[in-house]
């Protein structure tokens, strides 16, 4: 599966802790190699996907023609508000 971010994605990844960036990273590229692997606790959750950075963060995308558009990346409590 093929994904992007979105602006808002970028400059949240941008505002993010350097140690969580690289996790985020880390988690970006094992996404890549196989997107079911345990630790990203990759789901749908309503219209969207989650991804699991670390026990603090999450991601959120939402498919389009099969593919990812990741549109936020931070806190799981501001994740929980947008779900």
């Amino acid at each position: 599966m093929k994904s992007s971010t979105s602006t808002a994605f970028r400059r949240q990844f941008a505002e993010l802790d350097p140690e969580v960036r690289r996790r985020a990273t880390k988690q970006f590229r094992l996404w890549l190699e196989d997107h079911w692997h345990p630790s990203l606790h990759f789901k749908r959750v309503g219209p969207y996907w989650s991804a699991r950075v670390d026990r603090d963060h999450r991601a959120l995308g939402v498919e389009n023609d099969g593919k990812i558009i990741w549109f936020f990346i931070g806190k799981h409590d501001e994740y929980e508000r947008r779900i």
